[in-house]
């Protein structure tokens, strides 16, 4: 009887010695394959250089003023009433038909960028840039008694420009975000810039993205007390922004405060403390004006049963008239 042998025996050759027999010396075989196509990023190198040109302007700004000590808290009475100064200042400024027509030139200019990219550092070169460099301009005429005609602090159309480009950020480019950075950063830059620059207009386009875009009742609340503190008027664009939120908390719409268990009272009680920052105070006047002639017809009628008129009674039966 024969042994049994191991399949892994080698006493004697088999046909698999052979297969892979040269195949160190075989070339390596190239794939007819294009290149394989990289994994989409969430973000494109476009949106990355947006995003972090956005902070960085923002960053700056803020380090800026630490270190010229700029204190612009907007709560604190006493430079509310420096800003109302300011303001009334600003609001005497005229327009000439070269301010007009440098509007119409930065608009125009505004309509030729193609991206959010193009707008944004067209508005740091065109009005950002140039708001310093008119400021810094200003003072030193300011400090030389020399010249008499100082230059103009800033120019009639930054305030259109700012709330432009706030408009044209959120509704063309789709960006909240990136319109509510270009008003802190008008805010920020300076005083000047934030008197000049953050007027009724910036400040609706700021409500409006508030509550339109994010239903942040909260801001758009501190945003309206921020202009009454600072002096800045309310118009009835305004007034109408103020409506429309009225009717939407009536609506029961849903807004970032609203408690998940259905309890809206916080939301309520803001939107009682923004319709007391809009409503005009009435003027006591110590003088007691006559009633008009015709107030009668505005009047109650009210019917007098002892008086003893009635129909067909024409005489007098209670001796009230001569």
């Amino acid at each position: 009887m024969r042994p049994l042998q191991s399949m892994f025996s080698q006493s004697q050759s088999s046909a698999w010695d052979h297969v892979f027999k040269g195949i160190a010396d075989s070339p390596p075989v190239v794939s007819q394959q294009g290149p394989r196509r990289g994994r989409r990023q969430a973000m494109t190198n476009r949106e990355i250089s947006a995003f972090n040109d956005m902070f960085n302007m923002i960053f700056d700004a803020v380090s800026e003023q630490s270190r010229k000590q700029r204190d612009v808290d907007l709560q604190r009475d006493d430079l509310g009433g420096l800003f109302s100064k300011l303001r009334r200042h600003s609001k005497k400024i005229k327009w000439t038909t070269e301010e007009e027509n440098l509007l119409d030139q930065k608009k125009e200019e505004m309509d030729m960028c193609d991206t959010d990219q193009q707008l944004l550092d067209w508005a740091m070169r065109e009005v950002f840039e140039d708001s310093v460099r008119r400021e810094a301009t200003s003072r030193l005429a300011m400090e030389n008694p020399e010249i008499k005609e100082v230059p103009r602090l800033q120019s009639p159309a930054y305030p259109d420009l700012i709330a432009l480009l706030m408009q044209t950020f959120r509704d063309k480019y789709s960006d909240p975000h990136l319109a509510l950075s270009i008003f802190d950063y008008t805010r920020n830059l300076s005083i000047i810039s934030y008197v000049f620059g953050c007027t009724t207009k910036a400040y609706n386009e700021l409500l409006k993205t508030r509550w339109r875009c994010f239903r942040d009742l909260k801001g758009f609340h501190d945003a309206l007390q921020e202009m009454t503190v600072n002096g800045v008027g309310i118009n009835t664009h305004t007034r109408k922004l103020v409506e429309e939120v009225r009717r939407d908390v009536g609506e029961k719409t849903l807004w970032m405060e609203e408690d998940p268990l259905g309890d809206s009272t916080e939301s309520w009680n803001l939107l009682n403390k923004i319709e007391e920052l809009t409503a005009g105070k009435k003027k006591k006047s110590k003088v007691e004006k006559e009633p008009r002639w015709d107030e009668w017809k505005s009047s109650s009628m009210i019917d007098d049963v002892d008086d003893q008129w009635g129909f067909d009674k024409w005489d007098d039966p209670a001796g009230k008239f001569p």
